[in-house]
């Protein structure tokens, strides 16, 4: 992409990245001193607003995008942040969380996010083909 793009994306969404950030960095924060069930009590789905809604795929860009300036902001971060964005619009969303042998005989676990059964954030459709499913983590 090239600079001329990014800052017309950029300028266009600057609200959404703002706001994308300060989730991301929340989350981040929030998973350092508590456990994941906690900060899921405080995800919820909100009546869809009376004002036009970010498209889920724009949400997921911003979480992508933000999540790149965030330390340490792995995959169960940037769902869990991009379920509350969702849910924020009226927009169901759900966090599967599986596990895989990595190539050095070491367990490895992934988090994506789905919504209306399409992957939005965590890898492609084949990539998680190969990771066992354990849970399902929905808002409440």
């Amino acid at each position: 992409m090239n600079v001329r793009r990014a800052f017309v994306l950029g300028s266009r969404h600057f609200g959404l990245l703002c706001k994308a950030l300060a989730v991301v960095v929340t989350m981040r924060l929030a998973l350092l001193v508590t456990k994941q069930r906690r900060i899921a009590r405080h995800i919820k789905v909100m009546p869809a607003p009376s004002s036009p809604v970010r498209s889920p795929y724009t949400l997921a860009w911003a979480v992508r995008n933000t999540a790149r300036v965030v330390p340490y902001a792995h995959c169960l971060t940037k769902a869990l942040s991009l379920q509350y964005l969702l849910g924020r619009n009226g927009m169901t969303s759900t966090i599967r969380v599986g596990v895989q042998m990595g190539r050095n005989g070491r367990l490895e676990s992934h988090a994506w996010l789905l919504h209306d059964g399409i992957v939005l954030l965590g890898g492609s459709e084949d990539e998680l083909a190969a990771f066992t499913k354990m849970v399902d983590l929905n808002p409440s």
